[in-house]
This record gives C-alpha cells, sequence and structure tokens, in this order.
C-alpha cells in the first residue's frame, strides 16, 4: 500500500479545529489566517480521500473519521514534537550527555578541573567516560562508541582527525629518601641495580619504552611486573619499589613521590585528542574538547624543566 502523503501542518489545523470547534478561533491558534486554515484542512482530506469534518450552518464538528484520527495522531504528534524539543536541548547543551574515551592517566591527572570547569557551563549534560589504555580509546573513537578521545598517538590511521596537544615524558618514581634523590637526572643504563617495577609487557607504554631502548642498544631494565597502573603506584608509595611511570600518571598525585627525568634515551608520549574525520561534534562536545585540550598544553608549559615554565621563575630575564 502506498504512503499517504501529508503534511504535519495540516495534521496539526485537524487539532486545532477539534480543540476549538471553529475555524476561526483554529486559525487564530495556529496564528494563520482563516483561508489558509482551511485550506490544511481540505488538503488533509484530499491526501485522505476522507472527510475529516462535518459541517452545517449552526456548527462544526469532526466526522467519526476525523475524531478516530485525533485520538491516535494526536499523541504520536506530541511525542514528536517532544522528541524535536528534546534534540533542540541537547544540541543546545541543555540536556543529554557526553561518551568521551580517555587515556587513564590522563582521566586520572587532568579530569577533575576540567570537569568542573565544564559544569559551570552545561549543568545539564552528563559525561560518560570510558577510561582505558590508548588502544581501546582509539577503537572507541573508531567504532562511533565515543565522541571523542584522548589517546597516545601513534602512526596516521585513516578515518581520524588528530590535534596533537602535548608530550608526556616517561619519569623514574620513588619515594623521598631514595638514592636517586640526588640525582638531577637519571639514565636508562643506569636503572637496572635498582629493580625497577614495570607494566605488564603486553601495555602499550612497555611497548613504546622497550622498543625505544632496543633502538638504543640498552637493555630493559624489569624486574617486577604488574598489570595495572594503581598496583603500581601502591608499591611506589610504600617505598616496596621503584617504577617507570608516565609524568601524567603523577600529575594529580601531590608531592608523596620524587620524580627524576630518564634520559639516554629521552622517551616521551605524544597526546592528542582523536575524533572521526565524518563525524560533527555537538557543541557540548567541542567545548569539553576544547577545555581538555588547553588543560593539557598549561599542563605541559607549567611543567618543571619546560621553556615555559623557567621562563616564569623569578629573577629570570628574556634575553
Amino acid at each position: 500500500m502506498p504512503r499517504i502523503n501529508y503534511r504535519t501542518d495540516d495534521l496539526r489545523a485537524l487539532l486545532a479545529l477539534h480543540r476549538t470547534a471553529s475555524f476561526v478561533r483554529g486559525a487564530e491558534l495556529l496564528h494563520i489566517t482563516q483561508s489558509a486554515f482551511s485550506r490544511r484542512i481540505a488538503q488533509l482530506e484530499t491526501a485522505l480521500d476522507a472527510s475529516l469534518v462535518e459541517r452545517s450552518t449552526r456548527r462544526v464538528a469532526l466526522s467519526p473519521l476525523g475524531l478516530e484520527l485525533v485520538r491516535e495522531a494526536g499523541p504520536l504528534l506530541a511525542g514528536l514534537d517532544e522528541a524535536l524539543e528534546e534534540t533542540g536541548r541537547r544540541a543546545r547543551g541543555e540536556a543529554g550527555r557526553i561518551v568521551v574515551a580517555c587515556l587513564t592517566t590522563v582521566a586520572y591527572a587532568l579530569l577533575p578541573p576540567v570537569l568542573e570547569e565544564f559544569r559551570a557551563l552545561y549543568p545539564q549534560v552528563r559525561l560518560q567516560l570510558r577510561d582505558d589504555t590508548g588502544q581501546r580509546v582509539t577503537a572507541s573513537v573508531l567504532q562511533r562508541e565515543a565522541e571523542f578521545g584522548i589517546s597516545v598517538l601513534g602512526s596516521p590511521v585513516n578515518g581520524l582527525q588528530v590535534e596533537h596537544v602535548a608530550d608526556d615524558p616517561y619519569v623514574i618514581a620513588f619515594r623521598p629518601g631514595h638514592p636517586l634523590e640526588a640525582l638531577p637526572r637519571v639514565g636508562w643504563a643506569a636503572l637496572a641495580p635498582w629493580h625497577p617495577v614495570a607494566l605488564r609487557s603486553t601495555s602499550a607504554n612497555r611497548q613504546q619504552i622497550d622498543e625505544a631502548l632496543a633502538a638504543a642498544g640498552i637493555a630493559a631494565p624489569w624486574f617486577d611486573e604488574v598489570e595495572h597502573l594503581s598496583s603500581m603506584l601502591g608499591l611506589l608509595r610504600s617505598g616496596a619499589a621503584i617504577g617507570v611511570l608516565p609524568r601524567l600518571a603523577l600529575d594529580a598525585g601531590g608531592d608523596e613521590l620524587q620524580t627524576r627525568p630518564l634520559v639516554a634515551p629521552a622517551i616521551v608520549r605524544r597526546i592528542g585528542l582523536i575524533r572521526r574525520q565524518d563525524a560533527e561534534l555537538s557543541r557540548p562536545a567541542r567545548t569539553l574538547w576544547t577545555l581538555l585540550a588547553a588543560a593539557l598544553r598549561q599542563r605541559q608549559s607549567a611543567r618543571p624543566g619546560t621553556a615555559a615554565a623557567q621562563a616564569r621563575k623569578p629573577g629570570r630575564r628574556k634575553r
């Protein structure tokens, strides 16, 4: 059976006529002229090939078919209006949610202050965070499970738009009082005697480090191995071990642990925001993207040892 070609404006006119029982008042309700109102009723009757209105000199009433149509279509039209209004609220950031995939270390260090700033702008928008490894973050974005993500940048991936925002160096971390505290920086080749703990061999961080050390001709210094970052932090804070971590993993942990840069070679993770090239971010998602990018750049520039941080030290003059 072919679909009936009708207009929702014509259906709204029938609902208004049922509500007011008058062509004049129905037209006023829709803010249109009476002739335009009558034309809408006639167009709907033509589309359905049915009489929907009983007209007489005394009154205007809907026919049985017209009444049945109003009873069935009225709630549907109201639901359609509500769906459109809800979509508009989500587009404006007055409701809805954002799904973001993010590296666990970045979420731990960066999300609390950024989310507070975002909440001030969009208090009714809920955040669903998928904090995971870089590989899974990228997969979530590619599979449309997340609007955008923050991940480790490696080789270019087809279909992704990338914004590189920070370089996250690997550091050696330990409790205060450890002999390494006396050194301004630590070479990778000097770590083995201290039996550093490592993340599992399947983690992207571990693989990046092992590949860089192998290219430099340095034996991997690992002794113990753990599955999760939280386990490593527990060992470090207890003084039971020292360990290599991305700097961001420690940025939200206060001054409980000491860190030193690792050199010869210096190894960094390239951190960036990613989204699908064929996807348009919602207004709240664009705002959150901007806030996260700015926070990452600010965190890197404020880190001790960077050029920007050195330039802000008291007494340092520009040359």
